[in-house]
């Protein structure tokens, strides 16, 4: 299935700080959402399928790609990691 990969930076602050559930799996305080688009590895903070609405209405949502059999992986960050990307991406808003 083909999907399209959106990043908001809003969204992946806010999951960064508390857990969520995606799909019935429980995501870890700290789990980043990596997808493997044309070779290369990105953050994202959601997928739908190709076409489609995304669900989140965050003002600063992003299409970042869109694939096929998308190469999909989860990375767990430790607290100093999550703290720098916090304190980074709130400097950069």
């Amino acid at each position: 299935m083909e999907e399209d990969f959106y990043f908001s930076k809003k969204q992946f602050i806010r999951d960064l700080m508390m857990p969520k559930r995606i799909g019935g799996l429980m995501m870890k305080r700290g789990d980043v959402s990596l997808a493997k688009i044309n070779g290369v590895w990105k953050k994202y903070t959601e997928s739908v399928p190709k076409g489609r609405k995304p669900l989140s209405s965050n003002n600063d949502l992003v299409l970042i790609g869109s694939g096929k059999d998308v190469e999909i992986e989860r990375e767990q960050l430790s607290q100093e990691q999550i703290k720098s990307l916090i304190i980074g991406l709130e400097n950069n808003c």
